[in-house]
């Protein structure tokens, strides 16, 4: 997996920019006399670490499980008609949590592929060896020009393995094969590479 997804010290890189140019301007600021200035931009060091934060996840033994990919809430659970694979499918909608975990993680072990078309901003798919396929979609925020898994197309991630960043994403919708097993209710807390979302039952030879 790119190197850029590993944060150091639990920080994100691009979070360390921030922190970096933060600690830059409180310096300038306390050069020049302005120290209000300084102690202001000062205070904003500390919440801009934690939301970049992403800390070490343990990972459940569960092959078939789906992960939830962010740290979150459901908000929506429902059968319905996939319009990205064009297949009946189950929706899983996450509400994002501001102050969780920075990176996606990936809901199964698979590889990265296209898809046909997408009535979203961003969306990312994920396929099994079993042909499987897990859709991610971007249903508010913005990411900022990119799929919600970054990874390029026919590459191979692990489950619960880091493979993007929500940035400002607000809301994440899982779309499911059809026939899995939801494990989570409406307003239940999630977290990010460690709660089971549903799980995939067997095809039937």
């Amino acid at each position: 997996m790119s190197r850029r997804f590993v944060p150091l010290i639990g920080i994100v890189p691009e979070g360390w920019f921030v922190v970096l140019l933060l600690a830059l301007i409180v310096g300038l600021a306390y050069y020049n006399g302005r120290e209000l200035l300084a102690a202001s931009v000062l205070l904003l060091i500390l919440p801009v670490g934690v939301y970049f934060h992403d800390s070490p996840r343990r990972v459940p033994s569960r092959p078939r499980g789906i992960l939830c990919p962010v740290d979150g809430t459901v908000v929506f659970r429902r059968e319905c008609h996939d319009p990205v694979l064009e297949r009946e499918a189950v929706c899983i909608r996450i509400r994002v949590d501001r102050w969780g975990g920075y990176c996606l993680r990936a809901p199964i072990e698979g590889e990265v592929v296209s898809v046909p078309r997408s009535y979203a901003r961003a969306v990312s798919c994920l396929r099994t060896d079993e042909g499987d396929e897990v859709i991610l979609a971007l249903t508010r925020g913005a990411m900022i020009g990119a799929r919600p898994i970054w990874l390029p197309f026919g590459e191979r991630v692990g489950q619960g393995r880091r493979c993007g960043v929500r940035r400002l994403a607000r809301e994440i919708e899982m779309l499911l094969p059809a026939g899995v097993r939801v494990e989570v209710a409406l307003g239940e807390q999630v977290r990010c590479g460690e709660t089971v979302i549903a799980t995939l039952l067997r095809r039937k030879a």
